[in-house]
């Protein structure tokens, strides 16, 4: 019964790094939209253990992005909290990605800050706006 276990596992773990080679990175962007006030968007994520630290994405600037894998076992999520404003009193704290039961590879999950709100798009989609900004 135990070599049985051993190969069970065994066979998991090579199909969970096989699959792994064929399943592009998920990517987790962020894009400073504030064409009229040219606020510099202040963003900080966090999963499971892994904490990227703060990061600045100027107006005009490329997307601050975020590429990962999605963990098959336990589920992948990002927690983030983002800020802008003379004072940064704009802000949002919020689940920016949430894995989904069965795997996803590649996608693209782009937030937009915008003065009026937070706006999302998947793989291209068009944006809507998810979210408004809470003031201090």
């Amino acid at each position: 019964m135990s070599s049985f276990f051993f190969v069970f596992l065994l066979s998991i773990a090579l199909f969970a790094g096989l699959s792994e080679a064929g399943c592009p990175k998920q990517v987790l962007a962020f894009q400073n939209g504030f064409a009229t006030s040219h606020d510099i968007l202040q963003v900080h994520c966090k999963s499971g253990d892994d904490d990227l630290g703060v990061h600045f994405v100027k107006y005009g600037d490329p997307v601050y992005s975020i590429r990962f894998g999605d963990n098959v076992f336990i589920g992948t999520y990002w927690n983030c909290f983002i800020r802008h404003g003379p004072n940064m009193e704009y802000f949002l704290k919020f689940d920016a990605y949430t894995s989904a039961p069965f795997r996803k590879c590649g996608q693209v999950h782009l937030w937009i800050a915008n003065e009026d709100g937070i706006y999302f798009s998947e793989d291209g989609k068009p944006e809507e706006k998810r979210f408004d900004w809470t003031k201090v």
